[in-house]
Order: structure tokens, then sequence, then C-alpha cells
């Protein structure tokens, strides 16, 4: 027994000392990514509204993303809206100086390293407890070289906060699930929802997957967490309703869907052309005449949709079935500059280094296949058998990820699945790969020594 403690106190050291080489690598190449990167323009697009909302939080106190007060215009005062939520303009708020150049560019990249690196930890801790200490790690090392999780830190985008807050958010919807005591499920449950809330709050992709959960609960199978999904959804309640009553108060309304609407048509364009016209490709809406016609309205936007799919059923049932997806998994993002950059970068680490390079050769190889095991995971997650293989408790926090997996692939399905909105979930979609092995592993052996198989191991 001595032995056996001692080889397991040397297998915990080693374990920790792995997360921590895991931990530094994942934080090299994401600093490295922050410090060597020079992004052309980096206030462009969207990053361009995000800037004007910190901007005008911070001098004016006023949520609008008027550009005009940054350029400096004499305009008497910007105009509030609500066309994008306001969590990372709050953060850019936080680190804005008194003008908007290249040290406040510095100071938010420099921020976002950290930010990805708490999404690494937080995913390969979740990884760890649910697939065992092993496999866990092995995600920890997809996620800590995925080069998408440290591109994107250089740039004044969403992707990075959302990615960190929803891994946050999902782990303490597992501790939830997994924790004994009434008590600390509950307080698990709030917290999972306010942190959930301040996802959507970042970008509100996600906004429906509370409503979903609720109508859940008619299933025998989901109703024995009504509690935890009534805390979660209080949590989240709690954090969304300033956002909610501002906009109540100020534009005499909850939320603006103009944006839902534009993001329905730009996907509803067949490999993102406009007709099959090569250079229309990630930009179809710039092609086509009745595009603001279209975008007015959701009555216009069934109309359009209903008539493509008369005039091209084949072409349209098979974008919405298979293609959606795999551009939504993309590796490159259509509407981006190169490979996988969103914006022209004059200089990068992953377009020079040799050691960053072949990284981005070994994760390219792997990526495909990785991407197609993810989605087989999630589906392979609500297979009886896996009950038997990972235990009840292990398994229920498997199905909340392959659920809300699930629900965002469907949500990119219906709007517009641009691969950089796939960014923030790759660290699921890893850990559903990595738990599909595990589960074909661990089958094999059940197979081959039925009676050594424990679902509640490490």
């Amino acid at each position: 027994m001595h032995i056996a403690s001692r080889k397991s106190s040397l297998q915990w050291y080693l374990q920790m000392f792995c997360l921590l080489l895991i931990l530094a690598v994942g934080m090299f190449l994401r600093l490295g990514t922050a410090d060597l990167t020079v992004v052309d323009h980096p206030v462009r697009n969207d990053a361009k509204d995000y800037v004007a909302y910190a901007w005008n939080l911070k001098f004016y106190d006023v949520y609008s993303r008027d550009i005009s007060k940054v350029n400096g215009s004499e305009v008497l005062a910007p105009e509030p809206d609500d066309i994008r939520p306001p969590a990372y303009p709050w953060m850019l708020r936080l680190l804005l100086g008194s003008k908007v150049d290249l040290a406040f560019w510095s100071r938010v990249t420099h921020v976002q390293a950290w930010i990805a690196g708490l999404t690494l930890l937080c995913s390969t801790l979740l990884a760890m407890e649910l697939l065992g200490a092993w496999a866990g790690l092995w995600l920890g090392v997809l996620v800590s070289i995925s080069p998408h999780q440290s591109v994107y830190v250089p740039y004044l985008l969403t992707e990075t906060l959302y990615g960190a807050t929803l891994m946050l958010s999902l782990g303490l919807g597992v501790l939830s699930l997994r924790a004994r005591r009434w008590r600390w499920r509950c307080v698990w449950a709030v917290l999972a929802g306010v942190l959930f809330g301040v996802t959507c709050l970042v970008r509100p992709t996600l906004n429906q997957w509370v409503p979903v959960l609720l109508l859940f609960l008619l299933l025998p199978q989901v109703r024995r967490f009504h509690r935890e999904i009534f805390v979660f959804s209080f949590g989240f309640m709690l954090m969304m309703a300033p956002w909610w009553a501002r906009n109540e108060l100020t534009l005499h309304k909850l939320s603006d869907s103009s944006q839902m609407v534009g993001t329905v048509q730009n996907g509803s364009y067949p490999d993102f052309m406009f007709n099959d016209l090569p250079k229309s490709f990630g930009y179809p809406y710039w092609y086509d005449p009745d595009a603001a016609r279209i975008g007015s309205s959701w009555v216009n936007e069934f109309s359009d949709l209903r008539a493509k799919f008369a005039r091209r059923p084949v072409a349209m049932i098979k974008w919405y079935l298979v293609g959606k997806t795999i551009y939504f998994f993309h590796w490159s993002t259509p509407d981006g500059w190169h490979d996988m950059f969103v914006y022209p970068v004059f200089r990068s680490p992953w377009l020079t280094d040799p050691a960053f390079i072949l990284i981005m050769a070994i994760v390219g190889g792997l990526y495909g296949p990785l991407m197609v095991c993810g989605v087989l995971g999630t589906l392979v997650a609500f297979a009886p058998r896996t009950r038997t293989l990972f235990g009840a408790a292990k398994t229920d926090g498997l199905r909340l990820l392959a659920l809300l997996h699930l629900f965002a692939i469907g949500v990119h399905v219906a709007g517009a699945p641009f691969a950089r909105y796939s960014v923030p979930f790759r660290p699921v979609t890893f850990l559903l790969a990595v738990f599909l092995l595990v589960w074909i592993a661990r089958s094999y052996a059940a197979w081959k020594h039925p009676l050594l198989v424990d679902g509640n191991r490490g």
C-alpha cells in the first residue's frame, strides 16, 4: 500500500508538471503573438464599433458606436444605441487612455493574451475532471498550441473574451452538476448563470440558450436538474437585467434585432457567394442589389429565403444541412484576410518564426480529423453506453457540453457560419474530440476485459 501511495503521489506531481508545462507553452505562444504581431489598421470594421463604444462611454457616458468623436468631430453628443452588447466595450474602456493609439492597442492585446491563458487553464482542468487526468492534459496540449487561440489575441475583437467567459461558465456548470450538496450546486449554478450572462453581453449568439434549457425541462431525463436550471437562469437574468433595463429606458426596446436579421441574411447565400460569383466570396451581400431591402425586416428576409429555396432547392438544402457546418469549422474564415487571419497584418510570428510555423503545420494536419471527431463526440455523448464508461456524474457534464456545442452549431447554421465564430467554441470541440477517442479506448477495454472497466475512475 505504501508503494502504491508513492506511485500515486509521483503521478500527481508528474501531472502537475505537465499542466504547468502546457500553460507555459500556451502563454509563450499567446504573449509572443501579442508582442510580435503588427496589425494593419487594427481599428477597422467590427473593431471600430467596439472602440467607438468604449470612447463614448469613457468621455461622454453614452453607449454609442458613433465614431465621429473618436475622429475629432465636433458633433454635440453621440446618439445612444444597442447594436452591439456592452461587455467587450466596457473592457476596452478600462484600458483606454486619453487617445486611441498603439499604446492602447498594446495594452488590450497583452490583457487578451492572459485572458486566452485563462481559457487554456479552465478548459484543461475541465477536461481533466471529465475525461481523466492524462486525457485532459492531451486536450490542454491541443488548446495550448492551437494557432487560432493565439492569432485572435492582437485583434480588437470579442473572440478571446467570449471564449474565456464561456469556458468559465461551462466549468462552473459542470461543478454544479457534480457537487453532492444542494448548497454548493446552487452556488455553482448561479455563478455559472452570471458568467453565462457576461458571455452573452460579450456576444449575443447564445442568448436563446436559457429559454431552450427551460424548454428541455419538459423531458423527463432533464427534469431532475430543474433546480439547477432555474438557479442558472436566475443568475443569467440577474446579469442581463441592467442591460435590458437600460435599453428599455433609453431606447424603449429590450434589444435590436437588425444585427440578427443581417446575420441570417449573410448566411443565406450558398458557399458565401452571390449567384456563384467567385469575386463575391465572403461578402455576397455586397453584390446583391436587393441586400438592403432584404435585410430591413424579418418579413423580407423570410420571403427571400423562400424564393431561394424555390429557385435552387438542392443547393440550398445542401448548404444548410452540410455546407454551413463545414464552413463553421473551417480553418480559415471566408471574410478574413489570409489563412487564419481576420484582418491584414504587417508582421506575425505565425508567418515568419520557424517554431510557430512548425506548430501551425502540425495542428493544421490534425485539424480536419479533430473537427470530425468533435462533431461525432457531440453525438456519442448521448449514447447510453457513455454512462457505463464514464459514470453518471461525468456523463451529465459531458452531455451539458455536447448539448451546448450542438446548440452553437445550430445557431450558426441558421445564421452566418463564419469560421471565426467557432474559435471561442474550439476548446469544447477539441474536448469532445478527445472524449470520443477515450470513449473508443474504454469501449475496446470493456470488450477485452469487461470486469476491469470502471466508469467512475479518473
